[in-house]
């Protein structure tokens, strides 16, 4: 195979504010993979979060280039364990190098791969939009630019939220889906139970801050108490593997998003483990091109709720593939992920 790694920034097209932080360009790289004259590709963000910037992604993919341009692939899986003594270390690398095996191996195949894992896409939940903190007026306009869509994902953590949700409930009779990054202390969480309820919030992600699981036992306790059935989603709360059990009876599912897997093949797996605990499945992608939402939109049949409107809020079209139109996925007639590239 030839190994390709492209440096993009991806400036959005609004400042995109969490209670966490604040955006204006995503820095990413893309990975292609090229063999027998046909291109796979796949995608990572850099995020301080986790500790990961694109230079070092870059740095250790380099680092496997040899085996990467020695390898004839004919399995992504195999591929993907001759890699992971490698790539273990930054899951985020190790996603884009997965992601574009397994779109290049789709191509092969020439089916995509949804079709090649026995799923259907005929009953794909709708994706939500995403709707950053920012000023009311902001805020209001965002709805305008983006109206009719089934569900909008809402960014809260400052002292102005409530004021969001009535405005918005004001503008729309779509379902919230709440997202607060670990931006509310156990005492606003509880105040703001039936608030939620009232304003037609179906799902509350990341309440509390990451590591704040005595509180989070507090909350569900409190809930149960107040009959709040809100389903609760963890991503913040964890980064790996062996965090989602711990994750088991505090929440009700967890935020799959394919970097902190390490890409398809190993959520793949992680789904059906997450699925055997009892918990919920959602997919709220972070801000990243169609590569990425391309390659997440393969998994969307097994997912409880998707966020899958990245390619939306940027500036720059970074290839072609999966659309979204007011939350209904539209899957591009392309093999592999479905995505398309169009420079070399």
């Amino acid at each position: 195979m030839k190994l390709r790694i492209i440096r993009v920034d991806l400036p959005l097209k609004h400042v995109f504010e969490t209670s966490q932080r604040s955006v204006s360009v995503v820095r990413t790289i893309l990975v292609e993979l090229e063999q027998d004259g046909l291109r796979g590709h796949g995608e990572a963000y850099e995020d301080r979060l986790y500790n990961t910037n694109v230079e070092d992604m870059v740095d250790l993919l380099e680092e496997c280039r040899e085996i990467i341009e020695h390898y004839a692939l004919a399995d992504p899986v195999a591929f993907w364990r001759t890699l992971q003594p490698i790539l273990q270390k930054n899951t985020f690398a190790q996603s884009a190098i997965d992601c574009a095996a397994c779109d290049l191996w789709g191509k092969m195949k020439n089916k995509p791969l949804w079709k090649i894992w026995g799923l259907s896409i005929k009953q794909v939940p709708d994706s939500s939009y995403c709707i950053g903190l920012d000023s009311l007026e902001r805020i209001s306009d965002r709805i305008a630019e983006n109206p009719n869509w089934s569900i909008y994902r809402v960014k809260l953590g400052c002292k102005s939220d409530l004021q969001i949700l009535q405005m918005l409930r004001e503008k729309t009779k779509a379902s919230f889906h709440v997202d607060v990054n670990g931006g509310w202390t156990l005492e606003t969480a509880i105040k703001r139970l039936e608030p939620l309820q009232q304003l037609g919030v179906e799902l509350l992600e990341q309440p509390l801050a990451a590591d704040n699981f005595t509180g989070m036992a507090r909350l569900k306790k409190e809930m149960k108490k107040r009959n709040c059935s809100i389903p609760i989603i963890a991503d913040e709360s964890w980064r790996t593997e062996a965090d989602i059990e711990r994750c088991v009876g505090l929440f009700d599912g967890i935020n799959l998003k394919l970097v902190k897997c390490g890409g398809l093949i190993p959520a793949r797996q992680l789904i059906a483990k997450v699925k055997h605990l009892g918990l919920k499945l959602t997919s709220a992608n972070s801000i990243e091109s169609t590569v990425g939402a391309s390659a997440i939109s393969q998994l969307a049949p097994l997912l409880d709720y998707i966020s899958i409107d990245g390619p939306l809020l940027i500036e720059k079209k970074v290839g072609n593939g999966i659309q979204t139109d007011q939350g209904k996925l539209v899957y591009p007639n392309e093999n592999g992920t479905g995505v398309r590239v169009p420079f070399r």
